[in-house]
């Protein structure tokens, strides 16, 4: 779009970030959402060419020192902040502050702050992950530090950990181990700095000593990782000798309260008998295992399904025989 004079005014008067600064938030951008810059100019309405002239940070070699990039800086701008608002707050909607959720916040604090080692150990619908990511939300909102949540897949081996972890943290994400971990430590050294690594069961060996690296060694990160039950079980393993001497607290997640989950049931849906309270709570129920022996378990995941086929139902059209007899006559 051509700049007019009009059109510049305009752009002057949104306040854009100076180049510098955009360009940063465009290479953290890129990197936390997995863009080639191709895609990322293509999102933004621009020429490749330009665009990696301009996010190299060598516009000015190659324009007239009159030309500006401020119709670059507003597109991009707005590509992040449509997309960073629309994907930065994926616990939108009531939050309900339940017990276990309150105490893993606050050792996810303790670890942030005293650079310690948390576990946490839950089964499905136990809201690990919604907590965890929550709580980093909060910390990242605050001046205390910074929060980084990693997803560990299956047999994440140390590089690829360390890749995503740098990508997470919208920092560079090239090298090898020793240098991605320099990374780690430099760019967020300068804070207080959590590393929050959920599915954890799934680290091989290998990462979760590269992990016990950024624990154990200046500037010190903290570490929360959560998982399974099969966690807890390789944590009591002597070769994790090491990193059960780190861990400060386990939490052993055993899922909602029946008076949580009631009052969750109202909140949502209203005033209801005591037998659908009852109903929903055990259909929301489930089994899991530990320590060998089965135990029984109010799934938040589970109720929160519950309410929404609640809701879906009380919207369908009832349809009674007699109407449809007549219909059909």
């Amino acid at each position: 779009m051509p700049l007019t004079t009009e059109r510049k005014a305009r752009l002057q008067s949104l306040g854009l970030p100076p180049d510098e600064e955009m360009i940063r938030r465009a290479r953290a951008f890129a990197l936390r959402a997995g863009l080639t810059y191709g895609e990322f100019a293509e999102m933004a309405g621009f020429n490749i060419n330009t665009f990696r002239v301009w996010i190299s940070g060598n516009y000015d070699r190659h324009h007239r020192r009159d030309s500006n990039t401020l119709n670059l800086r507003a597109a991009v701008k707005q590509v992040i902040d449509r997309y960073e608002f629309e994907t930065s707050s994926p616990n939108s909607g009531p939050h309900y502050s339940t017990s276990e959720f309150e105490r893993v916040r606050k050792s996810m604090w303790s670890a942030l702050r005293q650079s310690t080692a948390f576990l946490v150990d839950g089964p499905p619908g136990t809201q690990k992950t919604y907590t965890f990511r929550r709580v980093a939300e909060e910390i990242n909102a605050s001046s205390e530090g910074r929060a980084v949540y990693v997803y560990s897949r299956i047999d994440h081996g140390p590089h690829a950990f360390l890749v995503e972890a740098c990508s997470e943290a919208g920092i560079p994400n090239r090298g090898m181990i020793d240098q991605l971990v320099r990374k780690l430590r430099f760019f967020l050294g300068s804070e207080r700095a959590l590393l929050v690594v959920d599915e954890a069961q799934h680290l091989p060996l290998n990462t979760l000593e590269v992990l016990r690296q950024l624990l154990d060694m200046p500037p010190f990160f903290g570490v929360v990782l959560g998982g399974s039950h099969d966690l807890s079980v390789r944590l009591r393993n002597w070769q994790m000798e090491q990193w059960r001497s780190r861990l400060r607290r386990s939490h052993l997640l055993n899922g909602l309260t029946a008076a949580e989950a009631e009052h969750i049931l109202v909140s949502e849906l209203g005033p209801l008998a005591g037998r659908d309270i009852a109903d929903a709570i055990e259909g929301a129920s489930v089994e899991a295992v530990r320590n060998r022996k089965p135990f029984r378990y109010i799934s938040a995941r589970n109720l929160f399904f519950a309410i929404e086929d609640a809701r879906v139902a009380a919207h369908e059209p009832v349809f009674e025989p007699a109407a449809q007899e007549e219909a059909i006559a």
